[in-house]
């Protein structure tokens, strides 16, 4: 079966060209188009792309933080902190999803694109979102909890056994404990 050629969409390739948040091949993917033809097509029409921010040196401190995130040694801490973080982003996008959904369809000319963004804000996803939250929170409050009742009497037992006790090896003769007074 010989296979339909689609339409260009030059228009949103050249905006999401120009706005620089995607890399070249990315936008190809999304359009289907090879990212050599839109290289060339750029190239052609002389668009220019907007400066794209650095990649992240991790021996330099992170500027971009909303809020600076506490100096806890814990690593547990600061999951805990930044999945509290992602749970009020989920709350604003849950309070603001009427407003978030008019403003896609007000401004998103393209179907798939469109269809892709309502997608990411759907209930669907949200709650998926949520429920990996939740699980996250779980593992780091079951990492930093203290030890259960069966590991708390093994290392009773290990340290009396080995600093003393009853099962401790005798340092000098046996001594009669019966007084036959």
């Amino acid at each position: 079966m010989p296979q339909e050629n689609k339409p260009i969409d030059w228009q949103g390739i050249e905006k999401d060209f120009r706005a620089g948040a995607m890399s070249v091949r990315d936008i190809g993917r999304w359009y289907g188009v090879s990212h050599t033809a839109i290289n060339k097509k750029a190239k052609e029409a002389k668009w220019i792309r907007a400066a794209q921010p650095k990649h992240l040196d991790r021996r330099e401190p992170v500027e971009r933080r909303s809020k600076p995130m506490e100096t806890t040694p814990d690593l547990t801490e600061k999951g805990k902190t930044l999945a509290g973080r992602m749970m009020d982003e989920l709350d604003a996008v849950t309070s603001l999803h009427g407003e978030l959904e008019d403003m896609i369809c007000a401004e998103e000319s393209d179907s798939r694109r469109r269809q892709a963004l309502l997608k990411a804000i759907s209930l669907g996803e949200r709650a998926k979102t949520l429920k990996d939250i939740s699980a996250t929170l779980k593992t780091f409050n079951e990492a930093s909890a203290p030890a259960g009742k069966k590991a708390a009497r093994k290392d009773a037992a290990a340290a009396t056994a080995a600093g003393g006790g009853k099962f401790a090896q005798r340092s000098g003769p046996p001594k009669l404990v019966v007084d036959n007074k």
